[in-house]
């Protein structure tokens, strides 16, 4: 156990990565599969709960100064905080309108979220608002962007590269299909996390402020009683089944 503790300290990013690409698409995958359909969403639940307290184990020195982050969120970052979500929430509605119009159609992912919110709205809203922005913004702003050494002084260049993978995670069933109809979407989450990381950065790497406008997104995207706005959900790649 030892060993293995000292093997996550010293490769957080290669832990992390392992964990939400490996455990969770690909194994949460196969078991939420096996699982017969009544009981899938509590396994979905499990999966995600087990996803979150180790992405937070992982990534537990994001959190070292915790009170201070929050009381930066809620006090002097509040009003930037809900500026900026309700700026990327028009954007993404705009841009959902787009897709919906002209293509008639959103990503896999967002349409699958759609369905099971009208079916487990509970269950799906804990999953979404609260477990999964915490994963998404630690796996790819704290990991994979804050601590790769990878072109680690061209901030502006890493954002761009790193929100493209964040942005094709998002729409991966399209992309392997080769589907032109997806770039609305892309343009979405690719806003988003250009967006947010720049906050993130600007912020002393505060990673309460992205989770905070993670969640807030998430919050109005679900709760939108529009068409549009029922099909965009910001969230991160869940399951295809």
């Amino acid at each position: 156990m030892n060993k293995i503790n000292h093997f996550i300290e010293e490769h957080t990013v290669f832990s992390s990565i392992l964990l939400y690409f490996v455990g969770y698409l690909f194994v949460g995958s196969l078991i939420i599969s096996f699982t017969p359909s009544k009981y899938q969403i509590y396994t979905r639940l499990i999966i995600s709960l087990f996803l979150f307290f180790f992405m937070i184990r992982i990534s537990r020195k994001e959190f070292d100064n915790i009170i201070e982050q929050i009381n930066e969120v809620l006090g002097t970052g509040a009003l930037i905080t809900a500026v900026t979500t309700f700026i990327i929430f028009v954007i993404n509605i705009a841009l959902t309108f787009l897709s919906v119009i002209i293509f008639k159609q959103t990503t896999v992912n967002n349409n699958i979220i759609s369905i099971l919110f009208a079916q487990h709205p509970y269950i799906m809203g804990l999953i979404t608002i609260l477990l999964l922005p915490f994963v998404e913004e630690l796996l790819f702003k704290s990991q994979i962007f804050k601590n790769t050494k990878f072109i680690k002084e061209h901030k502006a260049i890493k954002t761009i590269i790193v929100a493209l993978l964040f942005a094709s995670f998002h729409c991966i069933t399209e992309i392997t299909a080769l589907n032109y109809k997806v770039i609305f979407s892309l343009i979405n989450y690719f806003i988003f996390y250009v967006i947010t990381n720049t906050i993130y950065i600007k912020s002393n790497y505060n990673i309460m402020k992205p989770i905070a406008i993670h969640m807030l997104l998430n919050t109005l995207s679900l709760n939108k009683k529009s068409q549009v706005g029922s099909f965009f959900i910001f969230k991160c790649h869940g399951y295809n089944k």
